[in-house]
């Protein structure tokens, strides 16, 4: 939603384990300009991943149109850009698809589930890397 917990995470992975493509996230309502949240980024450093340079950006049909896949965090998200931009919709799918599962948004929540959150992104952005190439 906010491009300042899951979608930044889920950047950071894909572009380690994928290096060499264009990786980059985008929010539904995004934080304009605000850095990853300090939770996620806890969690990212103590995994090796780097936050720096993170500047929160909304999500648009340029983006959308230069994407090759579109990766989004629940149902909801998918179903708000498939009718924004209908156009894309064939690229818009679960970064948990492999998993089967949804992830839901940690802000404002405990540790605990912002820790539970990042696992379950990066299973899912390992399960897209050994589909897609990485």
């Amino acid at each position: 939603m906010g491009n300042i917990c899951r979608s930044p995470s889920a950047e950071r992975v894909f572009r380690r384990h994928l290096p060499g493509n264009n990786i980059s996230s985008a929010g539904i309502g995004a934080l304009v300009n605000e850095p990853i949240h300090p939770g996620a980024a806890v969690l990212l450093r103590k995994h090796g991943y780097d936050t720096d340079n993170h500047s929160a950006r909304q999500i648009d049909g340029v983006m959308l149109n230069d994407a090759d896949l579109v990766l989004v965090m629940d149902k909801g998200h998918q179903a708000t850009l498939m009718k924004r931009y209908p156009s894309s919709s064939g690229k818009v799918m679960l970064l948990g698809a492999w998993l089967d599962k949804e992830i839901h948004d940690p802000y404002r929540k405990s540790d605990e589930v912002f820790k539970y959150v990042f696992e379950q992104i990066e299973e899912s952005c390992l399960s897209w890397c050994s589909k897609i190439g990485g």
